[in-house]
């Protein structure tokens, strides 16, 4: 766990050890950082050297969550220098995570009150058909891209990671269900994952004019899409896309699963996602992976199964000084659920608390 790892641009994370993005629905009303997660933030500056952000909406039309701080407008510079500040607190290097929400975005927070997507697709969860988006609109948003890494890299982070995973919109290019589209940007595997790379040029274009080569760009991938019947895409569609991502020049590839363990969907291939990815990667950038790390036990055992580096969500909402006890050797100290008399004294912003224990994320002990 604390051995160091060299990315392709010659930066060295100091162990393997890294923090997840979690949303925290408690950013100001304007888009900006607010005081309770800059606490939030600080609080957990001591868990790994690669330390992502929740991610940041790059455009006006992408809000996905109430409170979601934003980086379409200068306006937010000074709370994002501020946030840079307070991850970077302990040396780890600070990493933002962009996205934009396309047919998940939030209506209500979005001024022309609509979503918008690859396509006009139905779900049975959402009857509401999102607006096709022209061109025109994909072009200005790979540009939205490019302007958040602008000032992402003003405000002093270390790098940004290309939200790719989770439903947001540029998985729903990838997925052949969600895009649908008959023109370039559409029908094969090839032109699906266009807007992918399209996204990871730009990004790299803008650190190429405003930063040095140590800014690192990451790229997190959901590594297959299917449901049921419904296949929007395979582990082996996710490979495809993971070679050009590498061979385009990303610094990692990061993972998106609820539990390191999970086995693919419909393979015979025996193995989790992680050890094939892996195995497929190969040593050409480092793996970052998250799902269910919750002792350093589970973390030496995804290393073993393939990770580079093994970043923790849930857990180091629990407890934000998880490292320290580890180094300390006090393994035995550290908490999987929170007792009732920490509750409060966790500087997680109100918002947050109330979101991840109603859906039950963080379990409240009683000891």
């Amino acid at each position: 766990m604390f051995q160091p790892i060299t990315l392709p641009n010659g930066v060295t994370l100091t162990d393997r050890l890294g923090v997840a993005p979690m949303t925290t629905y408690s950013g100001n009303p304007d888009g900006t950082v607010s005081d309770a997660e800059l606490a939030y933030y600080k609080r957990r500056s001591t868990i790994g050297d690669l330390y992502i952000s929740a991610c940041i909406a790059i455009s006006e039309n992408g809000i996905a969550f109430p409170n979601q701080f934003i980086g379409f407008d200068d306006r937010v510079m000074p709370s994002l220098k501020q946030l840079a500040s307070q991850m970077k607190a302990n040396g780890s290097k600070a990493i933002v995570q962009m996205q934009h929400g396309g047919r998940h975005g939030q209506p209500e927070l979005i001024p022309a009150n609509e979503t918008v997507a690859p396509s006009a697709v139905t779900t049975p969860n959402s009857p509401v058909a999102p607006r096709e988006l022209t061109n025109e609109e994909i072009q200005a948003i790979i540009r939205d891209f490019g302007e958040t890494t602008r000032r992402v890299i003003e405000a002093g982070f270390d790098g940004v990671e290309i939200h790719g995973a989770n439903h947001y919109l540029l998985q729903q290019f990838v997925s052949s269900y969600f895009n649908q589209r008959q023109d370039e940007w559409g029908g094969t595997l090839q032109n699906r994952l266009k807007f992918s790379l399209a996204v990871l040029k730009e990004v790299q274009e803008t650190a190429a004019k405003y930063a040095d080569d140590s800014f690192i760009i990451g790229y997190r991938v959901s590594p297959e899409e299917i449901h049921g019947e419904t296949v929007g895409y395979t582990l082996a569609e996710t490979k495809v896309l993971v070679d050009l991502l590498i061979e385009n020049g990303v610094h990692y590839i990061h993972t998106s699963l609820f539990d390191f363990k999970t086995p693919p969907a419909g393979m015979a291939q025996e193995g989790s996602i992680v050890s094939i990815l892996s195995d497929h990667i190969d040593g050409r950038v480092p793996l970052v992976v998250v799902g269910s790390v919750k002792t350093p036990q589970d973390a030496l055992e995804a290393l073993q199964e393939g990770a580079d580096v093994v970043a923790m969500a849930r857990q180091v909402l629990i407890d934000p000084e998880w490292t320290e006890k580890v180094k300390a050797g006090n393994e035995d100290e550290i908490f999987t659920t929170v007792p009732k008399k920490r509750v409060g004294k966790l500087d997680i912003p109100e918002s947050m608390w109330n979101m991840i224990t109603s859906y039950g994320m963080v379990q409240v002990a009683e000891e």
